[in-house]
């Protein structure tokens, strides 16, 4: 999704530019920096965009289920809510 991708594009943005610069000097190819340099000093903010995107989806399939789409939000609402069930709820 396009919120996945701003997440990357930001950390592989926040990647030293020097690194980057000195892979180059070496005469690394294009495909060579992106897998030697980028990806490796980005995985933390990659890592960190999945686990953003996982929660963020969750909580928008529960807030879809609590209007009328079922799936989570519709199974806390009936089971949790509606019989007093506060672990089913959470």
């Amino acid at each position: 999704s396009t919120f996945f991708a701003r997440l990357v594009e930001t950390a592989l943005r926040e990647v030293d530019r020097g690194i980057i610069e000195a892979t180059q000097a070496m005469g690394a190819t294009t495909r060579q920096i992106i897998t030697k340099a980028l990806l490796p000093e980005a995985k933390p903010g990659i890592i960190a965009a999945i686990t953003v995107t996982a929660i963020a989806l969750g909580g928008y399939t529960a807030m879809a289920g609590v209007v009328g789409a079922g799936g989570l939000g519709d199974l806390a609402i009936r089971y949790g809510y509606q019989r007093f069930q506060d672990d089913v709820m959470v």
